[in-house]
């Protein structure tokens, strides 16, 4: 999902904190694009980055319309190179969100950017 803003939010029906909640249960990464006035509003920026990071997407900043077309194709690249780890949790409460971290073992160059939980199904 793709948050586009170029502003301070003004008529949203849906709270940031239910929008991640939303995403997470779905899996969803969120990648925000901030731009404009939204930029100056360290505020708004924070938030952004907090939606983004909180459900495995990224956040950027876009100061000139030619950076745009660059912000799409780190997007597009983000998805075509992900991975899908699997596992089976253990027993836990129904609904319950689980803390999980993913960790490269002797790989000091790559970076990991993952989900930082999950819910139990």
């Amino acid at each position: 999902l793709v948050v586009f803003t170029d502003g301070a939010d003004n008529a949203s029906m849906l709270s940031s904190k239910l929008a991640i909640e939303s995403a997470r249960e779905r899996g969803i990464p969120i990648y925000t694009i901030a731009e404009g006035e939204a930029i100056v509003h360290s505020q708004l920026v924070a938030e952004l980055d907090h939606i983004s990071r909180s459900t495995g997407g990224t956040p950027f900043l876009v100061r000139r319309l030619s950076e745009i077309g660059s912000v799409f194709q780190k997007i597009s690249q983000d998805l075509l190179h992900g991975y899908l780890v699997g596992f089976q949790p253990s027993p836990g409460d129904a609904r319950a969100w689980r803390k999980i971290e993913v960790v490269l073992g002797g790989a000091k160059a790559l970076k990991v950017r993952a989900r930082d939980g999950f819910y139990v199904e």
